[in-house]
């Protein structure tokens, strides 16, 4: 279903820069997302004592992103053999981000409940990004050695979907404060980071070869659906309930 599109090409001059551009623009993410809290957290001042679980979640997390500079870098240099060694990292980092982004929230969200915190519907977040990024970082796995274009495009988003929550934290406040918190400015102030970031790859794939892959077609409408689900749910009456009894799971590590 995603195979290489008809006479689509694998390769532009402009690739090495979008992709470069790309890893920056998930860099800068991360750090302006994730500083305020890392800090907090390295002079002592986070909200509970972090967990191991949530050390190797952050660790996976940076791990992924660091990989994929890395990958980049290699594809740049023409280095196609240590490219493919090194995409065994990634396989290996898959499941070790599901498991841990799930029960880091899992951990978080037992604290906050125990404080009185009533942020229940938020929960169905992390499992949208979880499912997402599996989704496509194991389609990416399959397509790595058989269709290079449809391989690096899947990277592309399973990485915005795990990047979107850190663009959330930077901006995701002030734009609730604009938009409100109900069903559209749920998804403007929970998707904005990602949403861009997606509408930048159509458009480069638009600009250097005429259309968007194959990839793009199938799996940006897969998010946004994804997106208006979550939205939907986060605004529902029945879901915190669930979320609760979800929330009371007993995961090893947390």
């Amino acid at each position: 279903m995603l195979g290489a599109t008809v006479s689509f090409p694998a390769n532009h001059p402009r690739d090495r820069a979008f992709f470069t551009a790309f890893a920056a623009t998930c860099w800068a993410g991360v750090l302006f997302g994730f500083f305020p809290s890392s800090s907090a957290r390295i002079m002592g001042q986070a909200d509970y004592v972090a967990p191991l679980i949530l050390h190797i979640h952050a660790a996976s997390y940076v791990g992924w992103l660091g990989l994929l500079t890395v990958q980049i870098g290699l594809i740049r240099t023409r280095r196609t053999n240590m490219h493919r060694k090194f995409g065994l990292i990634g396989l290996l980092l898959i499941p070790v981000m599901a498991y841990s982004g799930i029960a880091a929230e899992l951990y978080s969200q037992r604290f906050y409940i125990g404080q009185g915190d009533g942020g229940l519907a938020f929960f169905i977040l992390p499992l949208f990004y979880t499912v997402a990024f599996v989704l496509f970082a194991a389609a990416a796995v399959s397509f790595a050695h058989r269709d290079p274009a449809t391989h690096k495009r899947l990277i592309l988003l399973a990485t915005t979907v795990i990047v979107g929550p850190a663009y959330a934290r930077w901006w995701g406040e002030a734009l609730r404060s604009a938009f409100g918190d109900d069903y559209w400015g749920m998804i403007l102030n929970s998707f904005a980071g990602t949403n861009l970031i997606l509408a930048a790859a159509i458009a480069y794939d638009i600009m250097t070869r005429g259309r968007p892959h194959r990839a793009y077609w199938i799996g940006v409408p897969l998010i946004l659906l994804g997106e208006l689900g979550c939205s939907w749910l986060y605004n529902s009456g029945w879901w915190p309930p669930i979320a609760r009894q979800l929330i009371e799971i007993r995961l090893p590590l947390t």
